[in-house]
């Protein structure tokens, strides 16, 4: 089974800021670090790479990596262990950094931090399986870029039914725009009626709701992982006025905007430990100090498994 074959040890949201520095380091366990948003400049080994918004990075098993922001660099980070001998295999010989990913990756890191902080049953076999999931697109989008294919759930719902698929393309390209059913139903050449039957079907929602429904994830994201007011949000999303935004959101999400920022914003930083054995070790430093240090390792210490240890070499 795929989900034993892989280990998440830890996960967690960080942002790092222009003056602060990832301190040259290595580990013996895999870690993924997606860049959500911000710029700056990865060493990996002997290697430099520039990272932008929605690069992915791997770093392998015990390979000198450091980090260095230009601007406020937002990640979404995870360490993990890989025990199946061709998943490693794969991983080992893959591209370390990927510019482009499919769809719905940010939301496995998600899924996975959720999912550390409830602890809920069976919540470190949920993750593996997230985890694996994640590997998998990864080492496609990797192998097979010209064959990548949109893997959230909605689109494999939708994968029977091309009139709802179309229209769906369209709410997306369009929602921060005054999209209504009519014009809807003709650039699918059908009824305003027989879409929204359609969606009903399909989805079992209403053309008008799904577009509010994917105008709030919009929005979720947008709050998360911008400096956007709520105006401007309500804006770029599709809402006519801030009060509408505010009141459509906190019916969706139970909450205010500014609560789920909040929220949000409690979660940086926050280590999130799904092996309950394992111990961080955060080498955020500030930039003149990185100057004056040798690189350093973890180590995991023999019989305790997630247990590490800084190692000045």
């Amino acid at each position: 089974m795929l989900t034993s074959s892989v280990e998440v040890l830890w996960t967690a949201r960080y942002d790092y800021q222009p003056h602060w520095r990832l301190a040259q380091h290595k580990h013996e366990y895999f870690q993924m670090i997606y860049f959500v948003s911000g710029s700056g400049c990865i060493s990996l080994a002997q290697e430099e790479y520039r990272i932008t918004p929605g690069s992915l990075l791997l770093v392998k098993p015990r390979r000198l990596h450091a980090l260095s922001p230009s601007s406020q660099v937002k990640t979404l980070d995870i360490k993990f262990l890989v025990k199946d001998r061709w998943l490693r295999k794969l991983l080992s010989s893959a591209t370390d950094l990927l510019d482009e990913t499919e769809p719905g990756v940010a939301d496995l890191f998600e899924r996975i931090r959720q999912e550390g902080e409830r602890k809920g049953h069976l919540y470190r076999e949920l993750c593996n399986l997230f985890l694996a999931e994640l590997l998998l697109l990864y080492l496609r989008s990797d192998n097979v870029q010209a064959e990548v294919s949109p893997s959230d759930q909605v689109d494999h719902a939708l994968s029977s039914d091309r009139i709802v698929q179309q229209a769906a393309q369209f709410i997306r390209e369009h929602h921060a725009e005054d999209c209504n059913l009519l014009e809807i139903a003709r650039v699918v050449g059908r009824s305003d009626r027989h879409v929204r039957q359609h969606f009903k079907d399909a989805l079992g929602v209403s053309p008008r709701r799904y577009l509010l429904q994917y105008r709030i994830q919009k929005a979720q994201q947008l709050i998360e992982y911008s400096n956007y007011s709520f105006k401007e949000i309500a804006a770029k999303v599709g809402f006519k006025t801030i009060h509408h935004f505010a009141r459509a959101f906190h019916e969706a999400c139970g909450e205010t905007p500014g609560g789920w920022r909040r929220k949000y914003q409690a979660g940086i930083c926050k280590d999130v430990n799904i092996d309950p054995r394992f111990v961080n070790t955060n080498w955020t430093v500030q930039a003149d100090s990185v100057r004056d240090q040798h690189f350093t390792s973890e180590v995991m210490r023999p019989g305790s498994r997630g247990t590490l240890v800084a190692k000045p070499q």
